[in-house]
């Protein structure tokens, strides 16, 4: 059997506390009991799986789920971007640069354009993992404010856009987005992306003042002042916004 448990332990338990039970090919698999009849099986961004199973379903049945999901299951983990990395020295957004270096308190801080992560000897990889990606998302938000107002503004007045406002995001699926209204949201990991895709997320959410769909008449009008906007597309669906 593929996915390993304790035959000896009960539903009746499992349904008091969440369980890890191990599969030979996808790892560890984090056991949830929720409310409702549907299972599911959620792969996080971090390739992490989670079983969501209803209270009264008896936990066996997530073998026979997982049996029958799992080329399904490795069709979206071969389709995830690889998981972001960062270590000493990496250069960070447009500007910054990473400095892990150990002192006597766990802390991160930006000191110009260097993003200062302090670790103790007693820091675990997961807490180090989080302090550097504190330190990150601040300094990304530092040069998404500083660049991107400035670089929609000028795109808006070069195509003859309006829109309403700019608010700054770090959603995990998306660049960015516009609502009816006309306030456009955009994604600080941005500027961690080539300034040809900035442009091309840019103009797309400009586009979206006037079209708030994705018809053809949307796609036309985009490509007339960025021709090689569904290259940029593509392209842009390679990478992750996931930190």
């Amino acid at each position: 059997m593929v996915l390993l448990f304790n035959k000896e332990s009960s539903d009746k338990a499992l349904a008091t506390k969440n369980k890890i039970l191990h599969d030979d090919e996808f790892g560890d698999i984090e056991i949830r009991r929720v409310r409702g009849m549907c299972m599911r099986i959620k792969i996080q961004p971090n390739g992490k799986m989670i079983a969501q199973l209803p209270r009264l379903i008896p936990l066996r049945e997530v073998t026979k789920f997982l049996d029958q999901s799992r080329e399904r299951l490795r069709q979206s983990l071969q389709s995830m971007p690889a998981r972001k990395t960062y270590k000493n020295g990496d250069t960070i957004g447009k500007s910054h640069h990473l400095i892990i270096q150990e002192g006597e308190q766990e802390n991160t801080r930006l000191k110009k354009l260097d993003i200062v992560v302090n670790i103790t000897s007693k820091t675990t990889p997961s807490a180090q993992d989080r302090l550097v990606k504190d330190g990150i998302a601040k300094a990304l938000r530092e040069e998404a404010k500083a660049y991107l107002p400035r670089r929609l503004a000028f795109l808006a007045d070069k195509h003859n856009f309006s829109y309403n406002q700019l608010r700054f995001m770090h959603a995990k699926s998306r660049w960015g987005s516009c609502s009816s209204r006309g306030t456009i949201s955009l994604n600080i990991m941005l500027m961690t992306m080539p300034n040809e895709l900035i442009d091309y997320v840019l103009l797309h959410e400009l586009n979206h003042t006037k079209h708030m769909d994705h018809s053809k008449a949307f796609w036309s009008d985009l490509e007339k002042i960025y021709p090689d906007a569904k290259i940029h597309k593509k392209t842009l669906q390679k990478f992750s916004p996931y930190l």
